[in-house]
């Protein structure tokens, strides 16, 4: 089955990956995460499939979706790499500073985020995906992976052991990487990134598709509401009031890593 879906992939949208693999709406990537988790395809066999379509790519902008997606293939193994040379990654983050710093870890807030009521339509939408199929689209981890740790101001542990216990593509390494990634802790240079949710969603499901598809009680408010989350009182129908503003936790989270940068 995992070949086929491979197969599959690099017939078809493997040639648009780049951009198609950023909008949760379309079906723009490959689906295989499940698939190299447990071994039942391989990253040499991912790779060798990309080097088949290269062969015959038209265009320089498909050959350019083609090398992404083995960059993608390359982050992956980085992450196996890096387990398996600093096992302590397990345990904690890679800059030692982090050790250092004051979550609040507001259980209120992180059980409302693990079951996609935090008030936010496209993290609701993007934990409720994972809740109801065990997976999630790469971008909107990203996104939830930031709120929780710098919206919410949650140790970054809580996520990644949450993903673990509901994903069917858990993965040790990639989790741990990409969980730290998103917490500005692990291995890559750039020190800080916070992602501003509504933004996220203006530019990666600009008409709100994901979010209807995920959270149905919605779906007759207009897009731009969607997107921001400013829905009115009358139209929320039983959904929740935003925990928290955007603005004033990103400016709690710096003033914390102000704490810790020395």
């Amino acid at each position: 089955a995992a070949a086929e879906q491979l197969a599959t992939f690099a017939d078809g949208a493997l040639l648009a990956y780049e951009p198609d693999r950023n909008f949760p709406g379309i079906p723009g990537t490959s689906y295989l995460s499940a698939g190299l988790s447990v071994g039942t395809v391989s990253p040499r066999q991912a790779w060798c499939a990309a080097q088949g379509v290269k062969e015959i790519a038209r265009s320089d902008e498909q050959r350019q979706a083609i090398t992404v997606w083995e960059q993608e293939l390359c982050w992956r193994e980085f992450y196996q790499q890096a387990l398996f040379h600093f096992p302590e990654l397990a345990d904690g983050p890679y800059r030692e500073q982090w050790r250092r710093f004051p979550w609040e870890n507001n259980s209120d807030w992180f059980d409302a985020w693990r079951e996609g009521q935090t008030g936010m339509p496209i993290i609701d939408a993007a934990m409720r995906q994972l809740n109801q199929s065990g997976w999630m689209h790469n971008r909107c981890r990203m996104i939830v992976a930031s709120f929780l740790v710098k919206d919410l101001i949650c140790d970054w542990r809580w996520g990644e052991r949450a993903f673990m216990e509901l994903e069917v593509d858990g993965d040790l390494a990639a989790n741990n990487g990409g969980w730290q990634w998103s917490a500005s802790s692990g291995m890559d240079p750039k020190p800080l990134r916070i992602f501003n949710p509504a933004t996220q969603a203006s530019k990666f499901d600009a008409e709100g598709e994901y979010i209807r598809e995920w959270v149905p009680e919605l779906r007759h408010v207009n897009t731009k509401d969607l997107i921001s989350g400013e829905i009115a009182a009358l139209e929320r129908r039983g959904y929740p009031e935003q925990l928290m503003n955007h603005k004033v936790q990103q400016a709690k989270f710096k003033a914390l890593y102000a704490t810790i940068r020395s």
